[in-house]
């Protein structure tokens, strides 16, 4: 008979994605930052009667089922790549915005007779023609961009020099504070979310390692070979608090010829790894 154990922990995981090409590498997630991980194994039970007897006489298994959910304490990209299906990418030339940006404007230099804002990153704005909106403080009144500068610039509209890197205004925005909104160039990792892709089957393993009251330490291993995400993948922020993602996964038959769906070990070890 197996020995029992006691988990006092909550392990690591990772989820493997086999690619379409046999030739390439295997995608790996890991999530070592556990808060919590649960997994339910499920069995739907239909009673079947026979007779005038008010008890069933035997059962009908209607269907199995094995779901895993965990949270993690770090955001991760691929996280969301296994809920949605898509692919992360590593390093690309794309943007990132720059929100309620505040600035008082002063006496134009570059621009004589108006008024002038230099933003944070104006040297990187991304399309430079546009993609930048700017409104005053105080009435939060948004102003309209012109296309180019031109001889006068009204109180309500903004001119963008792209050459100097700065917002011009009119004259009586001196000295007024000013809120812009604008997107900056900068390179990302990235996972677009796409309105046609579905979440891909991956395999799961959990490990988790646990020193026992008489000292020694034992494991637990639970080996899913087929399952695919499903739920609520959630960015949590919230004030003075911690978000922590969380993602749910359901087994799939992975129709092996051995029949087998994955495999539960437990194991002693000689520490904790």
């Amino acid at each position: 008979m197996a020995k029992k154990m006691i988990i006092k922990g909550v392990g690591t995981f990772m989820a493997k994605r086999y690619p379409t090409d046999p030739m390439g590498a295997i995608e790996v997630v890991t999530l070592g930052t556990l808060q919590d991980l649960k997994i339910d194994l499920n069995v739907e039970l239909e009673d079947i009667f026979g007779g005038d007897g008010l008890f069933a006489i035997d059962v009908l298994v209607k269907s199995k089922s094995i779901e895993v959910s965990a949270t993690d304490a770090k955001f991760d990209l691929d996280a969301i790549q296994l809920m949605m299906g898509s692919t992360v990418q590593e390093q690309v030339k794309s943007y990132v915005w720059v929100l309620n940006e505040q600035a008082v404007a002063t006496t134009g230099t570059a621009n004589s007779g108006f008024a002038e804002v230099k933003p944070a990153f104006g040297s990187t704005i991304y399309e430079k023609d546009a993609g930048i909106a700017v409104r005053l403080k105080d009435s939060n009144t948004l102003l309209k961009q012109l296309p180019s500068k031109g001889s006068a610039v009204k109180a309500d509209e903004f001119f963008y020099d792209a050459a100097n890197g700065l917002v011009v205004l009119n004259a009586v925005h001196i000295d007024k504070e000013i809120v812009m909104n604008y997107k900056r160039d900068e390179v990302v990792d990235m996972v677009d979310l796409l309105v046609d892709e579905v979440p891909f089957p991956i395999s799961v393993i959990h490990h988790g390692t646990f020193q026992q009251k008489d000292g020694t330490f034992a494991g637990v291993e639970t080996e899913l070979y087929m399952c695919r995400a499903k739920g609520t993948f959630s960015i949590n922020a919230q004030r003075a608090a911690a978000s922590a993602s969380a993602i749910s996964l359901q087994i799939l038959d992975p129709e092996r010829p051995d029949g087998k769906i994955g495999s539960i070990k437990r194991f002693s070890a000689t520490s904790k790894i």
